[in-house]
C-alpha cells in the first residue's frame, strides 16, 4: 500500500500542466468544463456502465484509506479550506465528510461518500506529501489525474465528469450541482486542458482560426 501511495505521488510530481492560471488558462477552461455539464442531460444510457465500473475501485480503496486514518461522515462541511483539512487530519487522524448530496443515478449514498473520501484522501491529503492539492481547478485537475491512474482508461469519461466537471460547476456556478450520469464530450479526458475548437498557445487557450 505504501509503495502504491508512494507511485501516484511521483507520478503526480512529475506531470506538467498545460494551462496556467488567468483568463485564458484555467479560469476559461473552468468556465467551458461547467458549462459543458450545465448543458449535459441528466441521464445517458451509455455512459451507465463506465459510472458503475468505478464502483470495484471506490470500494477497495475506501478500504484501505480508512485503515491508515479514521473516516468519519458528518452533517456539515467540516473544513475551511485544504490546509485546514490537512492539519486537522494530521492532527487528529480522523477525516470528516460531508455527508449531504448524496442522491446520485448510479452510485448509492453509501458509494458516493466513500469517493469523497478517497478523493479527499488520495488527491488532497496524500498527493504531493505534506501540502497535497488545492479545492481551486487547478487542484482538482491534479486531485482527478491522481485518480486518473488507479482506474480502468474507459472509465475516464465517467471520472471527468464526477470530478472535473463538478468541480467546474461549482467553482463556476457557486453551488454544487444535481449529480449526472452523462459524458461531457469535446474535452480530453487524459491530456487534461485540451478542449475541442481550441489550441494551446504559451499554456493558454485560443480558439481556432482566431490567431
Amino acid at each position: 500500500m505504501k509503495e502504491l501511495f508512494e507511485a501516484w505521488r511521483k507520478t503526480l510530481l512529475s506531470e506538467k500542466l498545460l494551462l496556467k492560471p488567468g483568463p485564458s488558462g484555467w479560469d476559461l477552461y473552468e468556465q467551458l468544463v461547467a458549462d459543458a455539464y450545465d448543458s449535459a442531460p441528466d441521464y445517458e444510457p451509455e455512459a451507465a456502465q463506465a459510472f458503475k465500473s468505478i464502483i470495484p475501485f471506490i470500494d477497495n480503496m475506501f478500504k484501505k484509506i480508512n485503515s491508515r486514518v479514521n473516516v468519519e461522515f458528518v452533517d456539515k462541511d467540516p473544513y475551511e479550506d485544504d490546509d485546514h483539512m490537512r492539519w486537522s487530519v494530521n492532527r487528529t487522524g480522523v477525516l470528516k465528510i460531508w455527508k449531504g448530496g448524496t442522491d446520485h443515478p448510479i452510485f448509492d449514498a453509501d458509494t458516493n461518500l466513500k469517493l469523497r473520501a478517497v478523493h479527499d484522501y488520495m488527491a488532497h491529503i496524500q498527493a504531493l506529501g505534506s501540502s497535497g492539492t488545492g479545492f481551486d481547478m487547478k487542484g482538482e485537475i491534479q486531485a482527478y489525474n491522481t485518480h486518473l491512474k488507479t482506474i480502468p482508461p474507459a472509465a475516464a469519461p465517467a471520472l471527468f465528469t464526477e470530478v472535473v466537471g463538478q468541480a467546474a460547476f461549482y467553482l463556476n456556478k457557486g453551488y454544487f450541482p444535481e449529480q449526472k450520469i452523462a459524458f461531457l464530450r469535446g474535452f480530453d479526458y487524459f491530456n487534461i486542458g485540451e478542449v475541442d475548437g481550441y489550441d494551446i498557445v504559451d499554456k493558454e487557450l485560443v480558439k481556432k482560426d482566431s490567431e
